[in-house]
């Protein structure tokens, strides 16, 4: 089972970058991801306590298995024993337009998934699609709004025109 998520935002990739990278930020506007505790390198353990809408506070202890810096971050869970529920989440920032800005990409599209396998993902897979992806879709939004705001007050805009229909 597959979730995939994404949203345009007006920052740069180094921007959204560094606020996904600030776990100890997350308590403050992260409402889908809590916490994030753990070392940010390729083979490090994490622990990450995430909370759907209208669930409790789930705890995970994911394998980080991608870091490319203002790119791609990426890890590996199980629950008790791999192959009984496995998730894979990753988080990648892809640069869009040419509008750049002191070497900066101004414009990129995040793009949050996860894929679940495993014994028990086919009695969870109702609820995995919905609360999970209302919380990707409320974190990628709170991310959209932060980044855009202090990006706003860092980099000058250059925007073209285009007219709304």
């Amino acid at each position: 089972m597959k979730i995939y998520t994404e949203i345009e935002i007006q920052a740069s990739d180094k921007q959204v970058w560094n606020l996904l990278t600030d776990f100890a930020s997350f308590p403050h506007w992260n409402l889908f991801i809590r916490q994030i505790s753990g070392s940010l390198s390729e083979g490090a353990q994490l622990t990450v306590h995430f909370q759907p809408p209208g669930t409790d506070i789930m705890i995970f202890r994911p394998t980080v298995i991608t870091i490319e810096p203002n790119r791609k971050l990426r890890w590996l869970g199980h629950f008790l024993i791999p192959g009984l529920f496995d998730g894979e989440h990753s988080f990648i920032i892809e640069p869009l337009g040419s509008d750049v800005y002191d070497g900066l990409r101004l414009r990129v599209r995040f793009i949050q998934q996860a894929s679940f396998q495993g014994l028990l993902v086919p009695l969870l897979a109702r609820r995995l699609n919905i609360d999970v992806r209302q919380g990707f879709e409320a974190m990628n939004q709170t991310l959209k709004t932060k980044a855009e705001r202090i990006d706003a007050t860092r980099t000058p805009r250059h925007h073209s025109s285009s007219l709304a229909s």
